[in-house]
């Protein structure tokens, strides 16, 4: 039993610092990707949909439309799906009635915080 005892307690000493190391570096990755520090800047024109910070891809199309604009209204942001990515939008307001269609965003996008700065949204036309 003492033998039992011993050995897993040396394994619990040997886990605790590998389980303590990971975790700050998940942690410390997090916090590079989310930073919120402003970085590069370019002009985009993007293509996708238009959906929010809480439900993200998942309402990224047309039926997703009234979960989404549910959820903005409860706070959480617009952002914009296109190339598998999620873009946050500077303004909330002028996404209106364009959540739900594929859209075309222009502008400028701060690459630090995944943020565009809107010039334009415009409906896309399929055909």
């Amino acid at each position: 039993m003492k033998k039992s005892a011993s050995v897993l307690a040396v394994m619990a000493f040997v886990a605790f610092p590998v389980a303590f190391a990971c975790d700050k570096a998940r942690n410390a990755d997090t916090q590079a990707a989310v930073s919120g520090e402003p970085g590069a800047t370019r002009e985009v024109a993007l293509t996708g949909y238009l959906t929010d910070s809480y439900c993200g891809a998942a309402n990224a199309n047309a039926r997703g439309k009234s979960c989404a604009l549910e959820c903005v209204k409860k706070g959480a942001k617009v952002q914009l799906y296109a190339d598998e990515k999620l873009y946050t939008l500077d303004k909330s307001t002028v996404a209106e009635g364009h959540v739900g269609v594929p859209v075309k965003v222009t502008g400028t996008l701060d690459e630090g915080t995944g943020t565009i700065k809107v010039a334009s949204i415009e409906v896309v036309k399929k055909g």
